[in-house]
């Protein structure tokens, strides 16, 4: 079966996620404890270990510098060479001394501890030539600030630490006689024995400068590199206590790292461990754990599997059971011999079984009973269909006759539209007639009466005779002129009238056509959209003013146009849109024509875009619609005309044509001699609906 899951699959899931989530959570909080710890006993030993540095190292320098004064105080007095055995031994750290004076020049003859040069094996004028050459002594730090240290350490020497102190010279009533500077090197032995038993953490001795004094690596020492942008020290530098730990990255690694301000603030201890380094045991632990979790997982996973197996049986047993059931057989016997709730559940399900057999049975002679009883009812139900069916076909000879006079009501209807548009261009055509062509008419009877008189009475010469007279309507031209002057008017006349007539018989034929058209689609039962293109709304509607201008005209009734809507492409059948537009029109007119008031009234169609629809308003400005009309405008045989006037199908017909094209007709709202609104929404054309949106 798709998608079945048994439940001993199940089973072993949640078996598994749950060990599985247990051992995650163990390890995650195991790695954060073991983490915690292993980071404070990282801190606690670099905190350790640089506060006993900064204590070794400011206990030493003391000393140093105190030797240092009395080693100036004193060259003044007595034999130097005894000065310099009393203060500095064999084995002193400070392994050279020199006293200058304060322009720099060397007073005495300095101080070298012999012992030391044999065992580097370094020559005599190490300190004097090859030292002082390659670190050059800071004489202005040490003028400046008292005393200063820097990094001795150079390529083929040892370790050293350079140390200057400027020392003022006092007589005895304190008037300084003389300014000497004491340099010396000192050699940091204890300190890199201590630094040489720190395993984990790197320890390094700067000056408050950031430059190296003291580092286990030699190759560092001899390089005397920069560390004044190292984020422990700037944090060291800003720290407002001497001793302190902070946790740090430097070139993408993190460390845990210790700091400690010593001798007046003038050196700075730093030692940091690599996060990695630190926590290397750490992840060794995991790891161990890991292992030994998956093998407890799997001891356990074994002994689920097992479990699941004694578990799902019994199920098994009673789902083949059930489908055997499913299947009709209901002979089926399941046995389950686990003595739990399963074999209840069986107990269950073969009494189940028992009892629907005896249904089952039950059943089949209830419905031999049926099927007599069915037979019976169904010889009543032919009877009763044939009386249906009779009444049936009356009921439709009923509903065809209906239907017969409500198509008669709205081809009448229909037709009158166009109807009354022919017979308003029909009349004024007969009033050109009267108006324009029988004057025209009588005009050329005149001058052809005159023509043939003159050459009955005299043949051509008097004809020609009487051309050359005088106008007596305008004395500067002769009859001739006059003639020809008359004959061009009537000329004009006939092919303007003729053009006029051309557009009148035009329309004629289009009127004829939608009669035509109406009558069709009466005879057909055909449904209304059955000439369906794409036409231009604005285009429409210019044809809708056409056709309706005249009697717009007669009855001094204004017609205005706004057409905002772009694009106004829509797909209706052009005949019906005229008929549904001209009939709101019309009934506009009609309720403009049994207005008491004497006013200047006007009609206003308008179209506008909103989202894929085009709507279309037409408004006037006359008597408008009664509240209690309102809801009954589109309602089947509702009128307020005359029977000459209306059927009361127009306004419905028009909501069904414009209906049958996807859009509606409603009225919007009724303001008397004010504005009366009616609305038309249809559809955009598709593909116009596109380009607007590209």
């Amino acid at each position: 079966m798709k998608g079945f899951f048994s439940i001993r699959s199940k089973f072993l899931g949640v078996m598994s996620l749950l060990l599985v989530s247990c051992l995650v959570v163990y390890l995650l909080i195991a790695v954060e404890v073991f983490k915690t710890d292993k980071t404070e006993l990282v801190f606690d030993l670099n905190r350790s270990m640089v506060s006993n540095l900064s204590v070794e190292f400011e206990t030493e320098f003391k000393g140093v510098s105190d030797k240092f004064k009395l080693f100036a105080l004193l060259s003044s007095h007595g034999s130097l060479q005894s000065i310099s055995d009393n203060l500095f031994s064999d084995d002193s750290e400070v392994v050279y001394a020199s006293l200058y004076r304060q322009n720099q020049t060397a007073v005495i003859k300095n101080f070298t501890n012999k012992k030391y040069l044999e065992t580097y094996g370094l020559k005599n004028s190490f300190f004097e030539d090859t030292l002082h050459n390659q670190r050059k002594i800071p004489f202005n730090e040490i003028l400046k600030n008292g005393e200063h240290f820097w990094n001795a350490s150079v390529e083929g020497g040892a370790p050293l630490i350079g140390y200057g102190r400027s020392v003022v010279v006092e007589d005895n009533k304190g008037q300084p006689t003389d300014h000497l500077a004491v340099i010396g090197y000192i050699k940091p032995d204890k300190i890199l024995k201590a630094l040489s038993y720190v395993k984990v953490s790197e320890v390094s001795v700067l000056d408050h400068n950031g430059r190296l004094l003291i580092h286990p690596d030699f190759e560092k020492l001899k390089q005397a590199g920069d560390f004044s942008e190292n984020p422990l020290f700037k944090t060291a530098q800003q720290s407002k206590v001497n001793l302190s730990v902070a946790t740090f990255n430097d070139e993408s690694s993190s460390y845990l790292g210790a700091f400690s301000r010593s001798y007046r603030g003038k050196i700075f201890v730093l030692a940091r461990a690599s996060q990695g380094e630190a926590f290397s045991a750490v992840y060794q632990l995991v790891s161990r754990s890991v292992s030994f979790a998956l093998i407890a997982v799997t001891l356990s996973l074994l002994f689920a599997f097992l479990l699941s197996r004694s578990l799902t049986e019994p199920i098994s047993i009673l789902v083949e059971g059930m489908e055997k059931v499913s299947g009709g057989d209901l002979s089926t016997n399941i046995e389950v011999k686990s003595k739990d709730e399963t074999q209840l559940l069986a107990t269950s399900f073969n009494q189940m079984i028992r009892d629907l057999k005896q249904s089952r049975d039950d059943l089949q002679e209830i419905n031999r009973d049926l099927d007599k009883k069915v037979k019976d009812r169904t010889l009543q139900l032919e009877i009763q269909n044939r009386a249906v069916k009779e009444a049936q076909e009356a009921l439709l000879k009923t509903t065809r006759l209906a239907s017969a006079g409500e198509i008669a009501g709205r081809a009448a209807h229909e037709v009158l539209n166009p109807l009354t548009g022919m017979l308003t261009r029909l009349s004024g055509i007969e009033k050109r007639v009267h108006t324009q062509i029988e004057p025209q008419l009588n005009l050329m009877k005149d001058i052809f009466h005159s023509w043939k008189q003159d050459h009955s009475n005299g043949g051509f010469p008097l004809l020609v005779q009487s051309w050359e007279q005088k106008s007596q309507v305008d004395e500067s031209i002769n009859l001739w002129q006059e003639d020809l002057h008359n004959l061009k008017h009537v000329q004009d006349s006939f092919e303007n009238l003729l053009q006029t007539i051309d557009g009148d018989v035009k329309f004629l034929q289009q009127e004829s056509g939608r009669i035509n058209k109406i009558i069709s689609g009466m005879r057909k039962l055909s449904s209304l959209n059955s000439d369906v293109k794409s036409h231009s709304v604005n285009n429409l509607l210019i044809d809708c003013r056409n056709i309706m201008a005249d009697l717009f005209t007669e009855s001094s009734v204004s017609l205005n146009e706004i057409f905002t809507a772009e694009p106004d492409s829509v797909e209706v059948d052009r005949d019906e849109f005229i008929q549904a537009v001209t009939n709101l029109m019309r009934n506009s007119l009609q309720a403009i024509k049994h207005s008491q008031r004497d006013m200047h009234y006007h009609l206003k169609i308008s179209t506008f875009s909103a989202d894929d629809r085009i709507s279309i308003e037409i408004s006037d400005n006359g008597p408008g619609v009664p509240e209690i009309y309102q809801k009954m405008l589109f309602e089947k045989q509702f009128t307020t005309k005359s029977g000459d006037e209306g059927t009361g199908l127009g306004l419905g017909i028009s909501r069904r044509f414009i209906r049958a094209h996807g859009g509606d007709i409603e009225f919007v709202s009724s303001d008397p001699y004010v504005k009366t609104t009616f609305r038309i929404t249809l559809p955009k054309k598709i593909s116009s609906i596109k380009e607007g949106a590209a």
